[in-house]
């Protein structure tokens, strides 16, 4: 058929139906545009998470070549003569580094872990000046005074570079002459050099990078002699590809296959950190994807009900000889506009959500993964082209159904009642039971385990998936039951009479309402229980393992990738104070097992922790040994996740790597732990102060002696040492509470999201359900029904289904509850959560719904009434 006559009849089947319903159709382009924008929000904010974490040495020296980083700890700065020795006159860039984290000191002692992080680098000034000389580059570090001018000539340069202490910092903090910093266990004040400027071809720098002479830093920090990383970069010229790749294989041979030290480009370091937060954020976007679910029922409840309210056009076009393929390309044709129109929408209420969900995910990221500086989620063309291809494919898909049913629609069914396209699935509950058989038959799969240890439980999202639609299918099936049931109370008033009685005999577009709504408040329902669940297991962490007095910390920036330590000067101090009866230091480093997979090595006293603390046991120790200096120096424990990332168990042995060589351990025991997804290794103190070569701690805990008042030391300490926090339990333990709510702050979101879409899609079924009740509406009103009755009527109609939906979705959800708990969560994160039922919570999700339903409902109803018999959609 020619392209004007497809053109003629799209515009009077398809337009024509939207113009005269606008409403209707801009409800539908809403829906989808919900589902595609929480989406494409969760994305945006993902990537720029992720994104954020850099090589920030990438601001001065271009991208280096090659990185070398201690598998463990830090690097000597022996290795630099050695470098440069053994790299002769290869014409190769040597930059070391130290990295530090700091914060800005705030009145009082509020908001500790709502602090600005600042990432702190100490970088060799004239290695840099070189590399820039080299690559023909502009200085990237102006001097003046403090004021971020810039433009300072070679000889203020210099003059500036001789001062000690100096630092270069971002143009919003160089109008200060002075900076205030806590850096590791100190306060100090540190005169601004001068901004650090952009320079064409690299990136630009973050709000939260101050720059140092190395020196300086290692002093600051107590790493004077170490090194954090060196970085190598070839200078330009012919063979650039081959001198780089030659470089690479040098110093892997040189660093032991890693023994010594480890090589990396800058892009598998970045690529670390998204495996890092891999499962945590397919999770979310997984999660995120709920209510475009919710929204495809509705798209697809809307077409089936076009279908039947247009089945006198369908038949009046085939008598007319339109064929079964054009009439079926002019459904899919009506579909993809709406996906197109959703998409487009969505794309831009994503990249608006995005705004605040990027903080509410940098905020989880930076506790539990690594340092990010993401404020704000940059929307680009793979994005758009993304929302809208979605939302094209999702309405497509929900509309293939009702387009194929359209096309089949035979003439002579213009007198008839057309059957609601789907309704032999909606009546058979065996469907039902077949997808939920199947979805236990799924959780028997173990997850897929990706690169660095992460592990994707996909069998578990299948089986979430099956039990959703196996819920909606009975749910719906049994639909006939509950009108049934309800006859009772539809017998005292006729308005509930007329709408059980049309739920006796449902439609299609009732089963759908009910599928749809109960698969959001199954989801909203589930993710409750798991929240729940997360919290209360928290909790009990919290109340057995965290049981003393007071926690002394650096005062600096708190965050995963936090390198602030207590020297051992200061924590000596502490445990020397004659109110405290006994001091429990903890020391933690980062370190990379096998391929680079990273994780926590933990020094600690672990007869305090046998004695001072309730471990709560995965696998625990068969005997007291690992608890005992004396016989623990081969002994380890472990914790859940760090056993379910690298597959070791009770009695396995274990290679860790330290500044002292690998060492060979075997595993005691594994332990729950929620502080940390890498995992975590628990050694005796003694044996990590020599492997590490470094006494000095990450915090510690003070137990009192009887009657001493903890507020009074508190502040005693705050006094004496201005650079430590100092907090009590109950005040950690409600940190720790607030990281955990603000991790969970977009499952919220979801929940609230899902249930709208779902409601509202109530209240589309009841429209449309109306608009097919035309003539019975003119009868009701002829037998003398008031518009307040039939909207009542409407109302019953809606709340039963609210109700029944709401039924099916509780039950739904408890399901759903657990397999996130005990499936998906077990297998993404490696964390046990005890089972809780947040009774309230569910009481209040099941009410909202229910009257929310009726209100729609009537109101539907209400608009209804008037309905003139030949109205059109």
């Amino acid at each position: 058929m020619g392209s004007a006559v497809s053109w003629l009849l799209f515009r009077r089947f398809s337009l024509r139906h939207w113009r005269v319903a606008p409403g209707q159709s801009a409800l539908l382009v809403l829906i989808l545009a919900l589902g595609v924008g929480v989406f494409i929000a969760i994305r945006l904010a993902n990537r720029a998470a992720v994104a954020s974490f850099s090589n920030f040495t990438d601001t001065l020296i271009g991208q280096s070549d090659w990185i070398v980083e201690a598998p463990a700890g830090t690097l000597p700065e022996s290795i630099l003569p050695e470098l440069r020795s053994a790299l002769g006159t290869r014409p190769v860039v040597i930059v070391p580094v130290v990295e530090s984290t700091a914060a800005r000191p705030l009145p009082g002692y509020q908001g500790y872990y709502e602090r600005t992080s600042y990432t702190v680098l100490g970088v060799d000034l004239i290695g840099i000046s070189n590399l820039a000389a080299a690559r023909a580059a502009v200085g990237h570090l102006s001097s003046g005074g403090g004021n971020g001018s810039g433009g300072g000539g070679s000889s203020d340069f210099w003059t500036t570079f001789r001062s000690p202490n100096r630092v270069w910092v971002p143009s919003s903090l160089a109008r200060l002459k002075n900076l205030r910093l806590l850096v590791e266990d100190q306060v100090v004040t540190l005169p601004v050099a001068g901004a650090i400027q952009t320079t064409p071809g690299t990136p630009a720098p973050p709000d939260t990078l101050i720059i140092m002479d190395l020196p300086d830093l290692q002093r600051l920090t107590g790493k004077t002699g170490k090194l954090d990383r060196v970085e190598l970069a070839v200078a330009p010229g012919p063979d650039i590809a081959a001198r780089r790749a030659e470089l690479g294989d040098l110093l892997t041979h040189w660093g032991g296959d890693g023994d010594r030290w480890m090589v990396r480009s800058p892009g598998l370091r970045r690529e670390t950190a998204e495996k890092m937060t891999e499962a945590f954020r397919v999770n979310l976007t997984i999660l995120s994807l709920i209510a475009l679910l919710v929204g495809l029922y509705l798209i697809f409840q809307a077409l089936d009900g076009a279908v039947v309210r247009r089945r006198s056009e369908i038949a009046i076009l085939r008598s007319l000889g339109v064929e079964e393929t054009t009439i079926r390309r002019l459904w899919l044709a009506e579909a993809a506009l709406l996906g197109l129109a959703g998409g487009a929408l969505g794309v831009i209420l994503g990249w608006a959500g995005a705004q605040g969900a990027v903080r509410a995910i940098g905020r989880t990221v930076n506790t539990l993964y690594f340092a990010t500086t993401v404020n704000t989620a940059r929307l680009d063309a793979e994005e758009v082209w993304l929302g809208l291809v979605l939302g094209v494919a999702a309405s497509v898909a929900a509309g293939w159904w009702p387009a194929r049913e359209a096309a089949r629609t035979p003439p002579a069914q213009v007198l008839g009642r057309a059957p609601a396209a789907g309704a032999g699935i909606w009546q058979k509950p065996w469907w039902g039971v077949g997808a939920l058989v199947t979805g236990v038959l799924l959780i028997q799969l173990p997850p897929i385990r990706m690169a660095g240890g992460a592990r994707f439980p996909l069998a578990g999202y299948l089986a979430a998936l099956a039990w959703i639609f196996g819920g909606g299918i009975f749910c719906a099936s049994t639909l006939p039951f509950m009108a049934r049931t309800g006859r009772r109370l539809g017998d005292r008033l006729a308005p509930a009479r007329v709408a059980l009685g049309h739920l006796a005999r449902p439609s299609g577009r009732h089963r759908l309402a009910i599928a749809s709504l109960l698969c959001a408040v199954g989801m909203s329902a589930g993710m409750a229980i798991l929240v729940s669940s997360f919290e209360r297991t928290v909790r009990l962490w919290v109340a057995h393992s965290l049981q003393a007095d007071l926690y002394v910390y650096s005062a600096g920036a708190r965050n995963a990738a936090g390198q602030n330590h207590l020297a051992a000067p200061v924590w000596k101090a502490l445990a020397a104070l004659p109110e405290v009866e006994q001091a429990w230091m903890l020391a933690a480093y980062s370190i990379q097992i096998g391929t680079g997979a990273p994780a926590l090595l933990t020094g600690t006293d672990l007869h305090l922790t046998h004695t001072r603390s309730e471990l709560p046991w995965v696998e625990q120790p068969q005997d007291d040994a690992v608890f005992d200096p004396a016989r623990n120096a081969r002994l380890a424990l472990i914790s859940e996740s760090f056993s379910d990332r690298f597959e070791r168990h009770r009695g396995d042995s274990l290679v860790l790597p330290t500044q002292s060589g690998p060492q060979t351990m075997t595993v005691a025991g594994v332990y729950s732990d929620y502080g940390n997804e890498r995992g975590s290794v628990m050694v005796q103190w003694e044996q990590v102060v020599n492997w590490m070569h470094d006494d000095a701690a990450t915090h510690v805990s003070l137990f009192l002696k009887p009657g001493v008042d903890a507020e009074i030391l508190r502040s005693r300490i705050r006094k004496a040492m201005p650079g430590l926090q100092v907090i009590t339990y109950k005040e950690l333990r409600g940190q720790i509470l607030n990281v955990f709510r603000q991790t969970f702050t977009i499952t919220y979101a979801l929940e609230i999201i899902g249930v709208i879409v779902a409601v509202t899609g109530l209240a589309l079924a009841m429209a449309s359900i109306l608009l097919d009740r035309r003539d019975e509406l003119t009868s009701l009103r002829a037998l003398g029904f008031t518009r307040r009755e039939m909207a009542q009527g409407a109302s019953w109609e809606g709340v039963a289904l609210a109700v029944w939906a709401v039924f099916g979705g509780l039950v739904l959800s408890l399901a759903l509850g657990w397999l996130l708990v005990h499936v998906i969560n077990k297998q993404s994160f490696g964390w046990t959560l005890g089972f809780a039922l947040p009774g309230r919570q569910l009481a209040i999700l099941a009410v909202a719904v229910v009257c929310t339903g009726w209100i729609v409902s009537y109101v539907v109803g209400w608009w209804g009434a008037n309905l003139p018999a030949d109205q059109e959609e």
